[in-house]
């Protein structure tokens, strides 16, 4: 609980009170939140498409409606018990979290991660990874992005791998067996989208029966994935009277990644909530110097700087810092498709991408409470 207190501190809510007085958009020093969603109601910076509220109090927020008597208080425990989520161990009980508005609608997010040794699988099998009412781009060992051809002649899905053992049949994400049916999307000949039985498997090699199949190249937008994997994606929770659906935060520019391989490693753009949202409340927002400013901005991105000045001490963005530095994101990555993007570790701007399935003491827990109702 004393961490809890320390944050925000005075030093916080002055660093709020000061930016308040710097309003300059015509949005600011007005009401613009008319929901029963806790916290302020005026912006402290930015517009309604990437604004700052300012922080709220767990207790603001009120009981959680499904959790029995006890566990109803908002706390990393009972908010991952809201959801089932058993994978991993909270920390940062009690964390302050911070209000935005995006694109409109209100976000609620913690300033520290709630939970560590939690994997991207395990979220995304309580529904609470992409918060779109779709299983989602990529649901676990599946596979996506240009990596992903047809080969007509022999009936079969390919990829290429990365490197040995990084394709199909990596140890700890094979996309499936025989027998197992497959679902492919997003291809451009109709053919070659629906659902299929694996005949024959290999690292590189999907044969199917159940359609035939038409040679095509990489799509950016494909995606294949074992049918039993597929978990929508809308997980909601009742806090004090308001619905929520619980999603992790847009890292990067689009999902799947274009190139994790170019200098941003895609992660800069209007997509990225985290770049939209966190950025502009760190310290290094002031002077644009960002440990990793590649993968924070660039000439027709940059990031505003609201005035508030967290540190990642604050954020447990350093994995000097604490447990869960590592906060997973939404996205696939186009390297290897198993594998989703963090962000933090070695500060705020970092980008990085690891196995889904992988238990890692510095990958964490952020969800995002997006208001429903």
């Amino acid at each position: 609980m004393t961490e809890f207190l320390n944050l925000p501190t005075g030093e916080d809510m002055r660093r709020v009170a000061d930016a308040v007085e710097r309003m300059a958009s015509s949005e600011l020093g007005k009401v613009t939140d008319y929901t029963n969603a806790p916290g302020a109601k005026v912006l402290v910076a930015g517009t309604r498409d990437n604004g700052f509220y300012g922080f709220v109090q767990p207790e603001e927020m009120g009981l959680i409606a499904a959790n029995p008597a006890g566990k109803r208080d908002v706390s990393a425990s009972n908010l991952a018990l809201a959801i089932g989520l058993a994978g991993g161990s909270p920390i940062n009980e009690d964390s302050a979290w911070m209000k935005f508005s995006r694109k409109g609608e209100i976000y609620l997010v913690p300033v520290k991660p709630l939970r560590h040794s939690v994997t991207w699988n395990q979220i995304y099998n309580q529904g609470a990874v992409y918060g779109d009412g779709t299983v989602g781009v990529t649901p676990p060992n599946g596979r996506a992005g240009a990596k992903l051809a047809v080969d007509g002649a022999t009936n079969s899905f390919t990829i290429i791998p990365s490197a040995a053992d990084q394709g199909f049949l990596v140890s700890g994400g094979a996309l499936g067996i025989v027998g197992n049916t497959i679902v492919s999307r997003g291809f451009a000949n109709a053919a070659n989208n629906g659902e299929f039985v694996i005949s024959a498997i290999t690292d590189t090699t999907i044969t199917v029966t159940g359609g035939t199949l038409v040679t095509e190249s990489g799509a950016a937008k494909a995606s294949i994935y074992e049918k039993t994997k597929a978990v929508t994606q809308n997980r909601d929770v009742v806090i004090g009277g308001n619905r929520y659906r619980l999603q992790l935060l847009k890292g990067s520019a689009q999902d799947p990644l274009n190139s994790y391989a170019d200098a941003d490693r895609d992660t800069v753009g209007p997509n990225s909530e985290w770049n939209s949202l966190i950025l502009p409340l760190h310290e290094q927002a002031k002077l644009g110097n960002f440990a990793y400013n590649t993968y924070a901005k660039n000439a027709e991105n940059p990031v505003a700087d609201w005035g508030i000045g967290l540190t990642d001490a604050d954020l447990v963005t350093h994995y000097l810092l604490g447990s869960g530095s590592y906060s997973w994101c939404q996205e696939t990555s186009d390297v290897d498709s198993f594998r989703r993007v963090l962000r933090g570790y070695i500060g705020v701007s970092y980008a990085y991408h690891s196995y889904s399935w992988v238990v890692d003491s510095g990958f964490g827990w952020r969800p995002a409470l997006r208001l429903l109702s």
